[in-house]
């Protein structure tokens, strides 16, 4: 399929469906999941002035639905390409219905961008956030070019989908051609609740590792380093409290990982 150079890759393409989950699912998220209010391509949206609406949809990654935040009903939310020297206006509305797992207050903070502190978007220290039912009008002149990202600064909504593409072109064009460009925007994705993931990695982080070091590692190490070293190897880790696996703490045990929203 031949894909305009301004258009993502592949968006997501495998939205949840809701079956006989009426049960199990809070009512305004079926009926949201009804409603198809997942975006099934990758929207790209340019210019100077946007309207963000953030809300929460059903998505399936795992085999079960799950609530996400979106933007715009898109997870990733929407690219949104800017051009270097314009100043954009962004109305951003918080939709989250009551209830929702990710809180009644949002906000988007735009990674990497150069802009006033007000601007920021990050909750208690340049703003106070917004909450449910209000719109918050960003307004920043753009200084600078290249490929950024914008996500939230309230609570774990970023874990839980609110994350999105930057793209400003430059004032002056590129020094090079070329026939197509692709975003490749990755991420991860739990089923958990998130703020229920990090209290468990608090209490145990290391609860989903399955790569730590064994009795076998022990006596292999034995050989190879002798006793003394490998006893007192095992002892400056255990006087550490850490593991020397512990980069595997976190993994895919616990996420999924999505490129541009799909598995």
């Amino acid at each position: 399929m031949q894909m305009s150079r301004r258009r993502f890759v592949q968006g997501l393409a495998c939205a949840g469906v809701v079956t006989a989950a009426d049960a199990l699912l809070p009512k305004s998220l079926l009926a949201a999941a009804r409603q198809s209010n997942v975006s099934s391509a990758m929207p790209v949206l340019t210019g100077t002035d946007f309207s963000l609406w953030i809300g929460e949809s059903l998505v399936n990654y795992t085999g079960a639905l799950r609530p996400a935040i979106t933007v715009n009903g898109s997870l990733p939310a929407p690219v949104l390409r800017w051009k270097e020297g314009d100043t954009v206006n962004l109305r951003v509305s918080n939709a989250l219905p009551p209830g929702s797992i990710h809180g009644d207050q949002t906000s988007i903070h735009w990674h990497g961008i150069i802009l006033p502190a007000n601007m920021d978007g990050v909750p208690g220290l340049s703003f106070d956030g917004i909450h449910r039912g209000e719109t918050y009008h960003y307004r920043f002149d753009v200084n600078q070019s290249g490929t950024y990202w914008y996500h939230s600064h309230s609570g774990f909504q970023e874990q839980g989908g609110l994350y999105g593409p930057i793209i400003i072109d430059p004032i002056k064009p590129h020094p090079f051609s070329f026939d197509r460009e692709h975003i490749v925007f990755l991420s991860d994705w739990t089923d958990m609740d998130p703020a229920k993931l990090m209290r468990r990695l608090k209490k145990r982080s290391d609860y989903d590792n399955y790569s730590k070091r064994t009795v076998a590692d022990f006596f292999r190490d034995v050989e190879r380093d002798g006793l003394g070293y490998t006893v007192e190897d095992r002892k400056m880790w255990g006087k550490m409290r850490m593991t020397p696996t512990d980069l595997s703490d976190v993994n895919a045990n616990t996420y999924t990982y999505l490129m541009n929203g799909c598995t």
